[in-house]
């Protein structure tokens, strides 16, 4: 508690004698007060704001999906068990979230002295993926910092850290006073939160070995393993895969079942380990692991083998759920496909996005109907600038023909890739397929021994030639009798 006080302390003492000092001077010169004034009120305002952060900000809303005692009583049942080990009263409500992690707050008051209500956080990647034991380390290792009243304060911490960080950077830096009072905060602020590191990892120290005491130590270390492996493919599944239909309107229909496909691929490579931070609120994860290695205990509490899924009863929607929380509204409006489809539709909405342009422009400059083959005509007819020319893109007086027409091949480039694959997925001469750990992968038909990229690079040459493409076109356009797609041929 002492640590959470020491930096708004020193910004209330701060503001204080600024304000005791300008009080003064109105005793001694009315006239010098008011010159004082012009440094000081602004100084005292900015500390003030980021005090008023710390006193008056309340509790954030709470994100994730509850996990109702009487749907998942099996889950509640092993945290319930595990909260009486350790020693400390349970959750008053367990939330699913999006996130690799596992946490637990509480509410509370009068800047941490009074405690309302405890909420767990735990992530679905965890229950997706992990044992059922390691869970049950990660679960226990949290209920500890509740045992320790580690999080009494935690909200006040954070709110603390916010408004220190509030008040450095509404500060002036143009002001001398506010430059001055900037450095001293700085510096001592730095000091504090170093100090403040120091205590967090020894409270994660104690908790790990609360957690081996509880489920043992094989498991406790197994969860460590579990949990960075688990939040480096997960960040890398969020980012190249999870979203890869986003801007057509998708989302994978079994996003976890994808997430395994990622892991299994990803086996056996190695995770980068952190540098380690003077202001990490974890130790090492290797001195972690080392620690409750050491320990050996064998663990008080029972837990049955098995995935953590078993703990849910019809886990599946739940986890759903859970990711479609953390992705925010706009995810609720996203249809459905599944893995093949989602590769296909992603990657050809990604390809497909200068197509339109470029289609267009092409229809303008001939005169003709907005299609692939009135692209092909202009582009052998020369008029790649007319086509490849972006409105919306840098135009510089200054810029020559000839860069003028490389920056035109490059957006025609892009564009006639985009309508060329998707007339010749249409025509069902491209398969698209998953191909973990990379977005996916497509192949041209067997019957078909073109190489797709040299016939679209004579397209867009300085001598253009059109002839093989259209040729594979013509040959792959056959008539049939599933509809055309957007970017058809004919």
């Amino acid at each position: 508690m002492l640590l959470i006080g020491a930096v708004p302390t020193a910004m209330f003492v701060v503001m204080s004698a600024l304000i005791w000092f300008n009080v003064y001077a109105f005793t001694v010169s009315p006239l010098s007060a008011l010159k004082i004034a012009i440094g000081v009120v602004p100084s005292a305002v900015v500390l003030g704001s980021g005090l008023w952060v710390l006193v008056f900000k309340g509790d954030s809303p709470l994100h994730g999906v509850p996990v109702r005692e009487e749907e998942q009583p099996e889950l509640w049942a092993l945290v319930r068990r595990l909260a009486e080990a350790a020693g400390t009263a349970p959750p008053d409500d367990i939330r699913l979230t999006a996130d690799a992690n596992a946490a637990v707050v509480e509410d509370t008051r009068l800047l941490g002295l009074i405690a309302l209500r405890r909420h767990m956080f735990v992530g679905a990647p965890l229950v997706a993926e992990m044992a059922a034991p390691h869970l049950a380390a990660v679960i226990a290792h949290e209920l500890a910092h509740y045992g320790n009243r580690d999080t009494r304060f935690a909200g006040t911490a954070y709110r603390s850290r916010s408004a220190f960080a509030h008040t450095l950077t509404a500060m002036n830096r143009d002001d001398y006073l506010q430059r001055g009072l900037h450095f001293l905060l700085r510096h001592y602020g730095r000091l504090v939160l170093h100090a403040s590191a120091n205590l967090s990892r020894r409270q994660e120290r104690a908790a790990d070995e609360a957690a081996a005491r509880t489920v043992g130590s094989a498991p406790t270390v197994a969860a460590f393993g579990d949990l960075t492996s688990i939040a480096a493919s997960w960040e890398l599944f969020r980012r190249r895969h999870l979203v890869t239909g986003w801007q057509a309107g998708y989302l994978p229909a079994d996003a976890f079942a994808g997430f395994r496909r990622l892991r299994d691929s990803l086996e056996g490579e190695p995770v980068e380990a952190d540098e380690p931070d003077p202001y990490d609120t974890h130790p090492p994860m290797g001195e972690r692991i080392a620690s409750v290695r050491a320990l050996d205990a064998p663990g008080t509490v029972r837990v049955p083998a098995g995935a953590a899924l078993g703990l849910l009863r019809d886990p599946r929607p739940l986890l759903d759920a859970a990711l479609l929380d953390g992705l925010g509204p706009e995810a609720l409006a996203k249809r459905r496909a599944d893995w093949p489809a989602l590769v296909r539709i992603g990657a050809l909405a990604s390809a497909t996005e200068h197509t339109g342009l470029v289609l267009a422009n092409a229809a303008r400059a001939t005169g003709r109907p907005v299609a692939l083959r009135t692209l092909l005509d202009a582009l052998d007819a020369d008029m790649l600038v007319e086509v490849g020319t972006d409105p919306a893109g840098p135009q510089r007086p200054t810029d020559g023909p000839r860069v003028r027409r490389e920056r035109a091949r490059i957006l025609v480039h892009a564009g006639l890739t985009g309508a060329v694959l998707a007339a010749l997925t249409d025509a069902g001469a491209l398969h698209w397929s998953e191909s973990w750990p990379s977005r996916g992968a497509v192949r041209l038909d067997e019957r078909y021994d073109d190489s797709l990229p040299d016939l679209l690079d004579a397209a867009v040459s300085d001598r253009p030639d059109t002839t093989r493409l259209r040729a594979l076109l013509d040959s792959a356009d056959q008539p049939r009798e599933r509809p055309r797609g957007r970017w058809h041929y004919r």
